[in-house]
């Protein structure tokens, strides 16, 4: 499939994440240092010095290849394998002090995403996953959650950053979320709630504007735990879409959910 392992690049991906999230979780002091502020969110200087630690842990191994970051963009479209980062997954998150936050490390060929690795630093998780191999946690396979009728289930959402005057059908999918299963919850980082999913503590997630970097890791990881993993392109926009991940019970459920708001 590739002239390079899986295991190297998986390797590779959670060298870079460690490095990454160990940074982060070591300079919680710094954590409102901002480079630029909008008003749902916020760029720190440790997201763009993140990027670069995880970048040159990739670069190490791997210099041919390309990157595409949450803060930096590296092509090289000839090499066919492209790193897939997100420094800080839940930037707000660690900006308040809260401990739901991760690094998200994904590597892809031709297009398609071979290896992941989450690594939530707080907790000390790192969930993994390459496409010839089940998805970890710690070391340990992982499964979605075997919950059969939405109305039993616990989704966890997001609502887009990207706030305008258009907002309805992202307030309306909260609505019917809300009203159709047994809880819906909003923690704020979709790589760490994809990687629930897999783990099979949520039963699902959906979120409509997503950008390739939060949800590449992830995406697989909950894949080759069993869910299904639902895409949606958001015309005029690269890299970004709607994102639908459940078990194979629900999927149905939450595509319906999505046809009736967008």
């Amino acid at each position: 499939m590739t002239d390079i392992s899986l295991t190297h690049l998986l390797d590779t991906a959670i060298c870079a994440a460690e490095a990454a999230g160990k940074h982060a979780l070591a300079n919680k002091d710094r954590r409102t240092e901002t480079i630029e502020t909008f008003a749902h969110d916020v760029k720190l200087v440790l997201d763009v010095e993140c990027q670069k630690i995880a970048e040159a842990v990739i670069l190490s191994e791997f210099p041919e290849h390309s990157i595409l970051g949450e803060e930096d963009i590296r092509p090289n479209p000839a090499g066919g394998y492209e790193w897939v980062i997100d420094p800080i997954d839940g930037t707000m998150n660690y900006t308040h002090g809260v401990p739901y936050w991760c690094v998200s490390i994904a590597v892809r060929h031709n297009a398609r995403v071979l290896a992941g690795c989450v690594f939530a630093p707080e907790s000390n998780d790192y969930y993994t996953a390459h496409i010839e191999d089940p998805a970890k946690l710690n070391g340990e396979p992982i499964h979605v959650s075997d919950t059969a009728h939405m109305d039993e289930a616990m989704v966890f959402t997001g609502i887009s950053k990207h706030m305008n005057t258009h907002q309805e059908p992202h307030f309306n999918t909260f609505r019917m979320l809300a009203l159709n299963t047994r809880k819906v919850r909003i923690n704020g980082s979709a790589a760490l709630d994809l990687c629930h999913v897999a783990a099979g503590h949520a039963d699902g997630f959906f979120e409509a504007h997503l950008y390739l970097w939060d949800h590449a890791a992830a995406g697989l990881i909950a894949e080759q735990a069993g869910a299904v993993l639902s895409l949606y392109p958001l015309r005029h926009e690269p890299h970004a879409c709607g994102v639908i991940c459940a078990n194979k019970n629900l999927i149905d459920g939450l595509r319906a959910i999505h046809a009736k708001c967008f």
